[in-house]
């Protein structure tokens, strides 16, 4: 069999980004069997995998996003004899006689359209059912997202398959002091600290984790570290920084590179994700790799990746999200035990488990 995998998103910094280049080395670490044909939108890419003789690197030129996708891609594959193409994103070719497979990264477009902008909503209910109803396979990352799209759109359940993600192996505990203190020392953080990880935009729910952290701050003498870049309509939620009188105990990072960010889950009290609706957040399982203790949504596919190792709270009540934090903060046994279920809960997954169950996947269409 060979695959062609469209790959444009290789050099991206978000989440996409670390699933495609995740996903594509551990596949091609489990299997010299089937052929692959890398599709990249960048000179720069080329060349990562020479070494591999069931590899073949394809650069696509166009940065038309759209015309590289659905002219350049299938052209491609055509010509290479590709059996199936593979898009990391959430696209497919629409004209194209070749079987198709692509990724349901979230649903939370189709349950909390207000969080999203116009043009977002307006593609997800007109374009993106297309490429759902024509993909010969999707993968989704959470079983809630199947059942999404199922309820939602119609979608066949029987080309929907469940692959859960995994998180990087650069996440875990760190014992060397002089790293940790490097950290502290680069971005300024205050001895004792909740972080927060993520593109801040209203679905965040920012703006609620503020007014609880207020709450939290009239009982314990700790700051909010915000490890993130601000996208979209985040003017509101940070504008309660100074209405609470608390802008000195919180600190805005902006983008943080995994390599730094694993210091800070290391020294952070805990982590804070009280998202209104996620499909399959790495963040609490990154968290658990670092042993630090998770409060989080209860909502959508986050009990999926963070299982019996965090504690829940509803997303729409900021007492309930104080009085978690206060909790994990306060009781050293329930913290232990987060610590603990934390590590088990990350065993759960990896990035292997992964490739093999997309490598069945991706065969079983192709038998």
């Amino acid at each position: 069999m060979k695959i062609g995998i469209c790959v444009r998103t290789w050099g991206e910094k978000g989440g996409i980004g670390v699933y495609t280049r995740s996903l594509v080395n551990n596949l091609l670490s489990i299997d010299n069997k089937n052929e692959y044909c890398l599709f990249f939108n960048s000179q720069e890419y080329m060349g990562k995998f020479n070494s591999y003789e069931n590899v073949q690197e394809i650069n696509i030129q166009s940065q038309n996003k759209v015309i590289w996708d659905q002219l350049g891609v299938p052209y491609h594959a055509k010509k290479h004899g590709v059996d199936i193409i593979f898009h990391t994103k959430f696209t497919v070719p629409l004209f194209t006689r070749k079987k198709t497979a692509m990724v349901l990264h979230g649903s939370e477009r189709l349950i909390y359209q207000k969080f999203h902008p116009k043009s977002d909503i307006l593609y997800f209910k007109t374009v993106y059912p297309r490429y759902l109803k024509k993909a010969s396979l999707i993968l989704a990352v959470a079983e809630r997202g199947r059942q999404d799209i199922i309820e939602k759109l119609g979608i066949d359940p029987e080309k929907i398959k469940t692959v859960h993600l995994a998180v990087d192996p650069l996440f875990k505990t760190i014992d060397d002091e002089s790293f940790l203190k490097s950290i502290q020392e680069k971005y300024h953080l205050p001895q004792r600290f909740i972080v927060w990880v993520g593109h801040i935009y209203p679905g965040k729910n920012v703006g609620r984790l503020i007014k609880a952290f207020a709450e939290v701050r009239k009982k314990i003498n700790v700051n909010l570290v915000l490890a993130g870049s601000k996208r979209w309509k985040f003017e509101k939620d940070l504008a309660l920084l100074h209405e609470l009188a608390i802008e000195e105990h919180v600190q805005i990072l902006g983008h943080v590179p995994h390599e730094d960010l694993i210091g800070i889950y290391n020294l952070a009290e805990l982590t804070a994700f009280p998202s209104y609706y996620e499909s399959f957040p790495a963040i609490p399982l990154e968290a658990n790799a670092c042993g630090c203790p998770v409060v989080t949504s209860r909502t959508g596919g986050t009990p999926e990746s963070a299982g019996n190792a965090a504690v829940y709270v509803d997303p729409l009540d900021v007492n309930d999200i104080a009085e978690a934090i206060l909790r994990v903060l306060t009781d050293k046994n329930l913290r232990d035990s987060l610590i603990h279920k934390g590590f088990k809960n990350v065993k759960r997954f990896s990035w292997k488990k992964t490739a093999r169950k997309t490598l069945e996947a991706l065969e079983s269409v192709c038998l």
